[in-house]
């Protein structure tokens, strides 16, 4: 697992340590900007061309996050692009993941976790094997705007 975080807070430990100040909180994300957040998310992923992407809000189903983002990508280096974007439009809005794992070449499944959201992108395969569309059939879903 790669954490974005890491760089962020080796510069906030400095700048605590040449300031003598305490940590920085992590800010609260209430619902609604967590929404407007995934349905940024989702627009990302639709500008690079992932298909069938389904916004998931797992209010009342799981307390594991607000929002899945499920995606098809049509090969790794397409994965990698939407990953990327998602990460560029969150990070403008001050927002970084918590984790997501390695994106290499035989991968059928990226994830990033975001805490309120967590992004899944899969390849065609993967998206069948996993089935997580079925798996969470009892969140509401949410059309991309």
């Amino acid at each position: 697992m790669k954490l974005h975080n890491n760089n962020i807070n080796n510069e906030n430990n400095n700048e605590l340590n040449s300031n003598k100040s305490k940590p920085k909180k992590k800010k609260f994300i209430d619902r609604e900007k967590a929404k407007e957040l995934t349905l940024k998310a989702a627009k990302a992923l639709d500008d690079k061309k992932l298909e069938n992407i389904t916004i998931l809000d797992l209010d009342g189903v799981t307390t594991l996050s607000d929002y899945f983002i499920l995606a098809t990508a049509s090969s790794s280096p397409q994965m990698k692009a939407g990953s990327d974007a998602v990460y560029k439009e969150l990070k403008e809005e001050g927002v970084l993941p918590y984790a997501e794992n390695d994106n290499d070449s035989e991968a059928v499944w990226y994830l990033s976790d975001y805490g309120f959201l967590v992004v899944h992108i899969f390849t065609e395969e993967g998206r069948e094997y996993y089935n997580l569309d079925k798996l969470w059939h009892e969140a509401k879903k949410i059309d991309l705007v």
